[in-house]
């Protein structure tokens, strides 16, 4: 009798840990990764900000920075990093329309445009502590404190400033191509320099003109760790197509009678996979990159094909409402732009506020520099990085051509005084 209460309380106990699988590791940090920037000691100044975007690429959970290595005399440092976008978006969509933060600004014609406002107030301190001078090699800053988390598909900013007076604070370079620095986990993007002892001043130290400068990049290293995702269901997509066959070999399996797996439920086989690491199936990076690409591409082209379909549908719709409105003698009366206002408004979506208190959104937001306000093309890292891949290809060659342009001019006049020795050779035979 104890034998087969212990028997059942083994099957419960199994059965309950399928039921209640975990979603994420549950352990703090899976893989730590460390990352270095290309160090060109372009410039020196008392800040910098940059853009830090999370890849999805993998079954990533989250990824947590925990430390940024700078170099420079240091002195006074703080870290900020952007707010949160999640609560910000909640914020705003809790809040009045007489508060800024309850308002978003209407998107504008570039949808991959995106924008930090380099105010405090939407910045957090992280770390702040004195250092000593370290011009040649890097000093880490400790986040453990307060690390950044990052969801995938996040993009946060990051300011490194320091109060040091002079401008050998910090070292950082001038945008050298479009990503700083990309793998699997994360991209780093160009960002912009601060030239003013004051935390998000306005002033330079010379006292007149901006006190940001746009196209530099991060120089340094980022310590990040990462949790990946533990397969569920619902999670099945996000693996890799190993992964996703060995799903379904096993419930093919399960689902024949003469197999022992068909003794196991189906939460036992969620169970399974659960423990099972996204790489143990031989998934490899370039290949859930190249899933990733497909899929995308395959969303860009059915989002193509909506969009000419709705096209054609305002098409015929506003020829139907002009029928209308020539078949009726009292609609002809009415002016045009009058009687076609509530439809423009509706197919072109221009959201017009009235409210001009807005001081989040200054008027020269819409182009042009922006001291207050960083904007960035967020760019697909991998169509970016083929461009880069390219551009540098380019760049090889003309440097070869310069390196050589003397001997191939002369390779050209040998050749060309050659085939004139021929014509001259030639013609008195003619």
């Amino acid at each position: 009798l104890g034998f087969f209460h212990g028997i059942v309380s083994v099957c419960f106990q199994s059965t309950m840990a399928a039921l209640m699988r975990q979603t994420k590791a549950t352990y703090a940090i899976h893989e730590n990764v460390t990352v270095d920037t290309t160090d060109n000691e372009d410039h020196t100044f008392c800040g910098v900000m940059f853009p830090i975007k999370c890849k999805v690429i993998l079954p990533v959970d989250h990824i947590v920075v925990n430390a940024i290595s700078v170099r420079g005399r240091l002195g006074p440092l703080t870290v900020w990093v952007s707010n949160d976008p999640t609560e910000r978006n909640r914020a705003m969509s809790e809040g009045s329309s007489s508060s800024p933060e309850g308002r978003q600004r209407p998107p504008n014609d570039s949808s991959n445009t995106r924008c930090f406002h380099m105010k405090e107030r939407y910045w957090t301190k992280i770390y702040e502590r004195t250092h000593s001078a370290s011009p040649r090699k890097y000093e880490k800053l400790d986040l453990s404190e307060q690390p950044i988390i990052m969801r995938p598909g996040e993009v946060r900013a990051v300011y490194v400033h320091s109060t040091l007076e002079g401008d050998q604070a910090i070292v950082y370079d001038n945008k050298h191509k479009k990503l700083t620095h990309n793998d699997s986990f994360l991209s780093v993007l160009p960002g912009r320099a601060h030239v003013s002892c004051e935390v998000f001043g306005a002033t330079p130290i010379w006292g007149w003109g901006s006190a940001w400068r746009d196209n530099r990049e991060f120089v340094g290293r980022l310590h990040y760790g990462v949790v990946y995702k533990l397969w569920n269901p619902h999670e099945n997509q996000s693996f890799g197509n190993h992964f996703r066959g060995l799903a379904r070999i096993l419930f093919a399996c399960q689902r024949r009678w003469e197999s022992p797996m068909s003794m196991l439920p189906d939460e036992c086989i969620f169970y399974i996979l659960n423990m099972c690491r996204w790489d143990w199936m031989n998934d490899s990076p370039n290949d859930m990159r190249a899933a990733s690409k497909k899929r995308r591409l395959q969303l860009q082209q059915q989002q193509q094909q909506h969009e000419v379909h709705g096209a054609d549908d305002t098409a015929v719709a506003r020829e139907v409402a002009e029928d209308d409105s020539h078949g009726s003698d009292e609609e002809s009366d009415v002016p045009y732009h009058e009687y076609y206002e509530e439809d423009e408004e509706f197919v072109d979506g221009d959201m017009v506020d009235d409210d001009d208190d807005d001081d989040d959104w200054d008027e020269d937001d819409e182009g042009g520099y922006e001291p207050d306000a960083f904007r960035y093309q967020d760019v697909d890292s991998e169509e970016s990085e083929e461009e880069d891949r390219e551009e540098q290809n380019a760049q090889s060659r003309r440097q070869w051509l310069r390196s050589h342009f003397t001997r191939i001019q002369v390779l050209r006049a040998l050749d060309n005084g050659s085939r004139g020795e021929v014509v001259m050779q030639v013609d008195p035979e003619v």
